[in-house]
């Protein structure tokens, strides 16, 4: 009986590990994202110090850790937790702002969403180059931000410089599902980006573009007034 009680604390245990280990490393992750954003040069010694245990940590992962958990933290099934823990690692979200299920986060501390933003299901937020999202944006399910990627010319393919292709996109932007916008666009106010679209450069404000590469097809009112009020549907 022992036995088998002893058996089962050791699988429900190991069911729960990862869990365990996303709550105890949090806090090392939250004061690692904080002092590296505060200290991107130069750190004193006391926040190198500090920054270690988890330094470390991703270390053993190869750099995997952060990108795990925040895979399972993009399940949980409250975007209220979801948004807390996007903060608490450094990425700036104002007010309202919906993440739905699966939202994948690369570069966190580099993420910027203004007021009242949503985002669909299995999005790709690639920040790492930074990305700069406005107000009263509105992205489908499985659309793909992505201004990362390596240098092609380069003769040891290595990636650019991550200030060299940042992507901004403008106030009531409205992205369709499985679009994609790579490296350094800039969408502006307004416009619409029509499902399946691969989105290669500038899209100026109130233009609707559609196509492999995106091409304008046509334009949207300026009158736009609304605000959405980031309510989102329970344990979702």
């Amino acid at each position: 009986m022992e036995t088998t009680i002893t058996i089962l604390c050791i699988l429900v245990g190991l069911l729960y590990l990862k869990w365990i280990l996303i709550i105890v490393l949090f806090p090392f992750q939250v004061v690692n994202s904080r002092l590296k954003k505060k200290y991107p040069v130069a750190p004193p010694l006391w926040v190198r110090i500090a920054r270690q245990p988890y330094k470390q940590w991703e270390k053993m992962f190869r750099s995997g850790w952060q990108r795990y958990m925040l895979f399972q933290i993009s399940l949980v099934p409250s975007h209220h937790l979801r948004r807390f823990v996007y903060k608490a690692l450094g990425a700036k979200i104002g007010k309202n702002v919906v993440f739905h299920f699966g939202t994948e986060i690369r570069g966190i501390d580099r993420l910027e969403i203004d007021r009242g933003t949503i985002i669909g299901d299995h999005v790709l937020l690639d920040a790492r180059r930074g990305l700069t999202i406005g107000s009263n944006v509105n992205i489908a399910s499985e659309v793909t931000i992505h201004p990362g990627g390596h240098d092609i010319r380069d003769p040891y393919f290595r990636s650019p410089a991550l200030d060299s292709s940042p992507v901004a996109i403008g106030d009531r932007v409205y992205i369709g599902a499985r679009a994609m916008i790579l490296n350094g666009v800039t969408v502006g106010e307004g416009a619409v980006l029509c499902a399946g679209c691969i989105v290669t450069k500038d899209v100026e404000s109130y233009t609707i573009v559609a196509g492999i590469p995106a091409r304008k097809i046509g334009e949207r009112p300026h009158d736009l007034r609304y605000e959405f009020k980031g309510r989102s549907q329970r344990l979702y």
